[in-house]
């Protein structure tokens, strides 16, 4: 209910320029001059302004800023799932990075939804971002048109949009899943189960085909029952793992695609007291921390989310300030990978010509 005098309740009354002046008894440009650092202030004054900004709490108006020197200072980033701790590591290295820069991250979580992604994509533009970092879901053709049309700098990573005319910088997945499948292959190994996410995305389509190149330069049958691809979820890892083991013979070796993956795996192999690597032997595409001092170490495809937060900051800010005059359009990058081999993976047993002992 409105106010005896017209006024709406809970209405906030900004503190300006004009009333940090008047306390600080100086003027407006004086003001100015010390809150953005620039031109000659004496002493005094910036005393004077700087006392009255803490007395009156005094907070800039950043929306009026943006507006007068045309941007926002706004980064949007859209990703898959912030459960995912390889997701939750990068925002939080491009945040950083952002804020280094003057940057400030507005982040957004799409859930691998459509219709989420498309609302959160079309809201990012409303709110004027100066450029977009993106993992892509399956974005339709009208919504890539629509933001093409609106000339925001767009990086995409993770995952490429076919034939969309955006910047884009991936991991090298299917070198990286060939290198893993070949490491097995070393050792041994002859049937290798797959288990990987939905290749409706081009880094798990790319990761799968990796895992077959191997197995087919390696003159092995690639035998799809020993493929398992569907969501990048612990719980289709579980579901995935159980069925693989159910398999006569079963593999002797797991390639998980996903670090989003790996806890159901290992839930499943756990459950059944299957020992790694005496009994399966494992590897998965991406590295986290707690690989290192899981018992046993896990192996990885390590992949740096360091260094992806960076080569896709610095190629937006340059997008962002026009300092890309030698840059191609799209721009298209692939960050390396290293093979970390760890206690996980061994020759397989002789037992493993029966299924795996179970408790």
């Amino acid at each position: 209910m409105a106010q005896e005098n017209g006024t709406p309740p809970n209405t906030r009354k900004r503190v300006g320029l004009r009333e940090v002046a008047k306390v600080a008894q100086t003027s407006i440009a004086t003001v100015s001059r010390v809150l953005n650092n620039t031109g000659y202030v004496s002493e005094e004054s910036r005393r004077r302004v700087l006392e009255a900004v803490r007395s009156l709490n005094y907070q800039p108006n950043l929306r009026a800023k943006a507006l007068r020197q045309r941007y926002s200072r706004t980064i949007g980033l859209i990703i898959p799932n912030l459960l995912n701790a390889y997701y939750t590591a990068l925002a939080d290295q491009i945040s950083l990075l952002l804020n280094q820069e003057g940057f400030q991250l507005l982040l957004s979580s799409t859930r691998d939804d459509l219709e989420i992604e498309r609302d959160a994509l079309l809201k990012l533009i409303g709110h004027d971002v100066d450029g977009l970092i993106w993992v892509p879901t399956s974005p339709d053709e009208g919504l890539l048109r629509h933001l093409c049309s609106q000339n925001i700098p767009t990086v995409c990573i993770v995952r490429q949009v076919k034939a969309a005319q955006l910047d884009t910088i991936v991991f090298e997945d299917f070198k990286g899943a060939k290198a893993a499948t070949e490491e097995l292959i070393k050792s041994g190994h002859r049937r290798i189960g797959y288990i990987g996410g939905d290749v409706g995305y081009s880094s798990n389509y790319d990761r799968w085909q990796g895992f077959l190149a191997a197995i087919r330069e390696a003159g092995l049958p690639a035998e799809e029952c020993y493929v398992r691809l569907g969501t990048l979820r612990s719980e289709w890892g579980a579901k995935a793992a159980e069925e693989l083991l159910h398999l006569q013979p079963p593999p002797t070796a797991f390639f998980v695609a996903s670090n989003a993956i790996m806890p159901g795996v290992i839930k499943t192999l756990r459950s059944h007291r299957i020992k790694i690597p005496e009994q399966i032997s494992l590897i998965c595409f991406d590295d986290l921390d707690w690989f290192s001092f899981s018992q046993p170490p896990i192996s990885a495809v390590a992949t740096s989310h360091t260094h992806l937060a960076q080569a896709c900051v610095e190629l937006l800010l340059r997008r962002i300030r026009g300092e890309d005059t030698h840059l191609p359009r799209p721009y298209f990058n692939q960050i390396s990978f290293e093979i970390v081999r760890r206690a996980s993976i061994a020759p397989p047993s002789s037992l493993k010509n029966s299924h795996p002992k179970r408790s």
